[in-house]
């Protein structure tokens, strides 16, 4: 009789497990008058039907959540290329006379170009992954599989994490160390490369960047995986240029970059920020400067400003948990502002300053995007057992105005 009620166990356990829908399976443990829970499939469908309801959520989440989005002024709706333009007016005032005695070239436009590029993030989604950390915890015996999907709310904790992973590769990668993949060259066996030269490198069959790192010309055959030591994997920061590039470009074509001195401690960093912001513009200056810097160069300065009474002002307290540093001796005019995109550059990066809803962020440097386009957008392809996903989103950045531009010649 044991054995005739375990086999019949056994096959309503078959029978659930084939006429369940294969996304949603529930598998049980035939005991006599007992059905235990061993395992419950979390329905991959689920997740495309999140990503294709929030789309445009997700995309906004993606781009607005950047620190860099906070930081400097965000342009949408670039289709492709805008120009940044620059009018300069030459000075004419003069005494009145009845005759009309205009200058020649009195407007004079200086077009830079904003232009964005198209990066993607493709991904291979499988529950199974996350089974064992994530949805372990979350497990009950005895859910059903519907029930489960909702608790777990695992489409959300999935495009969440996958949002968070591209905006950090955007921001610690792209947005300040972006360089134009047109200058990688196709790796060759028998070619060197000098230092921080990027190359083109196959690697399962998919190309990808490198850089350069080892500080010295490479000899021949030293490629990425027989040398690793001497390459960095580049492929995020080939999306598009970056800020660094442009002031790379603006450095080499003569810009002037004003001697700060390398910032060691309380009393170098004050007196960096101090002769950056003085080396502004008057105009800008009275406008409000920010001067962007690295986590280590704010760390000095906050230092700094912990000797002196104002630190401890009400004010002034309001401002550093704003993100914003107050800089001695500006006349409430200059700020520092940790830039976490700047990564490992201590380069000090001064421009005009606006405040807007509480956040301060700088007008020269611009991040340009296309939210509503369909080049920012997710698609999914649901497998058998998988979703085969792509994210894809429109980026550029630029600098306005070089003579509204003050950097530090610590680098």
């Amino acid at each position: 009789m044991k054995k005739l009620i375990a086999f019949a166990g056994l096959l309503l356990m078959t029978a659930l497990a084939v006429a369940t829908p294969l996304g949603a399976m529930a598998f049980f443990l035939a005991a006599p008058g007992n059905y235990v829970v061993l395992g419950t499939a979390v329905e991959v469908s689920a997740i495309t039907a999140y990503a294709d309801e929030h789309k445009r959520d997700l995309i906004a989440t993606l781009v607005n959540g950047l620190d860099i989005a906070n930081d400097i002024t965000v342009i949408p709706n670039v289709k492709n290329k805008i120009a940044l333009t620059k009018l300069t007016i030459g000075d004419g005032l003069r005494p009145y006379a009845a005759n009309h005695e205009p200058k020649a070239g009195q407007l004079v436009f200086s077009d830079r170009y904003l232009e964005t590029a198209i990066g993607k993030r493709d991904l291979l989604i499988d529950y199974r992954d996350f089974k064992s950390k994530h949805l372990a915890w979350r497990t009950r015996p005895g859910n059903a599989a519907g029930k489960t999907i909702n608790d777990m709310d695992f489409a959300p904790f999935v495009w969440d994490q996958v949002i968070k992973g591209v905006q950090r590769e955007i921001n610690d990668q792209v947005s300040y160390f972006g360089f134009d993949k047109s200058t990688a060259a196709v790796y060759s066996e028998a070619s060197t490369y000098a230092a921080n030269a990027y190359i083109i490198f196959p690697v399962n069959g998919v190309n990808e960047y490198f850089q350069n790192i080892s500080g010295s010309t490479t000899t021949a055959g030293q490629d990425p995986l027989d040398t690793p030591a001497k390459w960095l994997n580049v492929t995020a920061r080939a999306v598009v240029p970056g800020l660094k590039s442009y002031i790379d470009a603006a450095i080499a074509g003569g810009f002037s970059v004003t001697a700060t001195g390398a910032v060691t401690d309380a009393a170098t960093a004050l007196s960096a920020f101090k002769t950056l912001f003085r080396a502004m513009p008057i105009t800008y200056k009275n406008w409000g400067v920010i001067i962007h810097a690295s986590v280590t160069d704010c760390e000095f300065l906050m230092d700094a400003l912990a000797t002196r009474t104002q630190y401890v002002s009400a004010d002034t307290a309001s401002m550093i948990k704003q993100g914003l540093i107050p800089i001695p001796e500006t006349g409430g005019k200059g700020f520092a502002k940790i830039a976490t995109w700047l990564g490992t550059s201590r380069r000090l990066i001064a421009e005009p300053m606006e405040m807007s809803g509480g956040t301060a962020y700088g007008l020269n440097l611009v991040m340009g995007t296309d939210l509503l386009s369909d080049a920012a957008t997710i698609n999914n392809i649901p497998d058998v057992y998988t979703i085969k996903s792509g994210i894809t989103v429109d980026l550029g950045f630029q600098i306005s105005d070089l003579s509204a531009l003050k950097l530090g010649n610590q680098a």
